[in-house]
């Protein structure tokens, strides 16, 4: 017996041991991942000025898991002039567009007016247009990445406030997923745009919408400061935004956190890849949700256009990782109603890297040929106002 109460309390003594190593080892990892966590914020901290754009590559990447009230916190500064660049790119505010001095009629030498509603990609296709002719003036509307419901409700809200002969409807494939949401806070994660749009849905065989509740930088402002507001814009994007999530977007004192901040941003690639392998997958995209509502859009983009006397286009960009399935997607709903369309991957196949330069975009040769074949579509449709003239 005296021997077994021996080898009894030497075992508990060795479990207790390891027990306390344990231990000690769990206090150092914290210890050393709290030194980390504050080294890191110390030695790479993000500039409070929301005026500056190039923070420094392990600032910026360190920043990208903070939450999207996190960084609309440090966005939006208290005017205008005082918030990030990218805060107040891309509203849907007819008198921001006045503030800018988009055209809305020719200017004297120039024989058409084109307006073209989209984003940075259709922007480059537009100023391709002008320099290889310059007797067609631009009105330009867009939004970063903006996906086509934006472009469309861009055009919407122009119609009867430009004189533009030609309709230009851009819509980017990798966009497309974005469809099903009203906001670019909640689709791209690490670079969250503020600014709104509606979405649409098909009800009944007609095309309907739901518009956000903030529909300017000096609204959301405005919203921010008021909780009862911010909430309830927060729930509209928690109800009709696919890509929303809590974890993702609600603000916290986690946010202090570096290690915190590389775990939410490994989330939020897993979460948005979920959400966007809903609508496109390598099969193509959605045909059940997303597919008849892009359908519709273009379809009264077409005839709303035609109505009012000019020439609608709808511009197909596939940008990389897309392919032809933009084209595939929707050429039967453009071949049917005779709707005038270019479409990128006959002109700048997505599956050849050298159309594109490091940002995604296409090349300066790229967008020319795709300029050009605006151009040959725009010339066989429309008669040239100073040709008439002559």
């Amino acid at each position: 017996m005296h021997l077994h109460s021996i080898s009894t309390l030497s075992s508990k003594l060795a479990k207790s041991k390891q027990i306390r190593k344990r231990f000690l080892t769990g206090l150092w990892i914290v210890f050393f991942l709290f030194v980390f966590d504050v080294s890191i914020n110390f030695l790479f901290p993000y500039p409070s000025d929301p005026q500056v754009t190039s923070p420094g590559q392990l600032n910026l990447y360190f920043e990208y898991g903070r939450s999207v009230e996190g960084k609309l916190a440090r966005m939006i500064g208290s005017t205008d002039e005082s918030s990030a660049p990218i805060a107040q790119a891309g509203w849907l505010d007819p008198q921001l567009w006045k503030k800018l001095n988009i055209p809305k009629n020719r200017a004297p030498g120039e024989d058409l007016l084109v307006a073209i509603y989209g984003m940075s990609f259709s922007n480059q296709v537009g100023e391709a247009m002008k320099e290889m002719d310059g007797k067609i003036g631009l009105r330009l509307v867009a939004g970063p990445a903006a996906p086509p419901n934006y472009a469309f409700a861009a055009y919407k809200l122009d119609r009867g406030n430009q004189q533009a002969d030609v309709a230009i409807l851009g819509i980017l494939a990798s966009s497309v997923k974005a469809l099903r949401t009203i906001s670019g806070l909640t689709w791209n994660f690490e670079t969250p745009f503020p600014f709104t749009y509606p979405r649409y849905f098909v009800e009944d065989g007609k095309l309907k919408e739901i518009w956000p509740k903030v529909l300017s930088l000096a609204q959301l402002r405005a919203v921010m400061q008021d909780q009862q507001q911010w909430q309830e814009f927060v729930s509209q994007m928690r109800e009709n935004d696919q890509f929303f999530n809590s974890f993702l977007f609600k603000r916290n004192w986690l946010d202090n956190s570096a290690i915190v901040r590389l775990i939410r941003r490994a989330y939020a690639q897993r979460h948005q890849g979920m959400m966007a392998n809903k609508v496109y997958t390598s099969a193509g995209f959605n045909a059940e949700k997303d597919i008849p509502v892009l359908s519709a859009i273009v379809t009264d983009f077409a005839a709303t256009a035609r109505s009012d006397g000019k020439l609608p286009i709808v511009l197909l960009i596939s940008d990389r990782g897309y392919e032809d399935r933009l084209f595939q997607a929707l050429s039967p709903t453009l071949e049917t109603a005779k709707i005038p369309y270019v479409s990128t991957h006959n002109i700048a196949p997505a599956t050849d890297i050298g159309n594109f330069v490091a940002d995604g975009h296409f090349t300066e040769s790229a967008n020319k040929l795709i300029a050009k074949a605006v151009l040959k579509l725009i010339n066989e449709h429309v008669e040239r106002r100073n040709v008439l003239k002559q």
